[in-house]
């Protein structure tokens, strides 16, 4: 889980770094990033959109149940995780390409 967390750590430290871009004076010259970051933003909201719903039980099940449940299974296998990471990794990646190319 340690890593998961470093990815999307990673991933929220480039968006700011765009966001931050994407205010400044030469914002209008940003080509490449604005449209990827499009598409990044959208495509990662529908993958923390299907994460979210995995990560939270159905709300049939009683309170207790539900607490239990969270504390002691982890939801995803080994291989889920570490697609998720090549995900964040890849959008990650993509903006700071997006960016220094923009910056040239």
């Amino acid at each position: 889980m340690g890593d998961l967390m470093d990815s999307i750590t990673a991933l929220q430290t480039t968006f700011q770094q765009v966001s931050h871009l994407a205010k400044g004076p030469g914002a209008t010259k940003l080509i490449t990033l604005g449209p990827l970051l499009e598409r990044s933003s959208s495509e990662l909201e529908k993958k923390f959109d299907q994460i979210l719903e995995i990560l939270e039980p159905s709300v049939r099940q009683n309170k207790k149940r539900k607490a239990l449940s969270q504390r002691l299974k982890w939801p995803f296998q080994k291989a889920d995780v570490l697609q998720i990471i090549q995900l964040l990794e890849r959008h990650k990646s993509n903006l700071t390409f997006a960016m220094n190319s923009d910056q040239m």
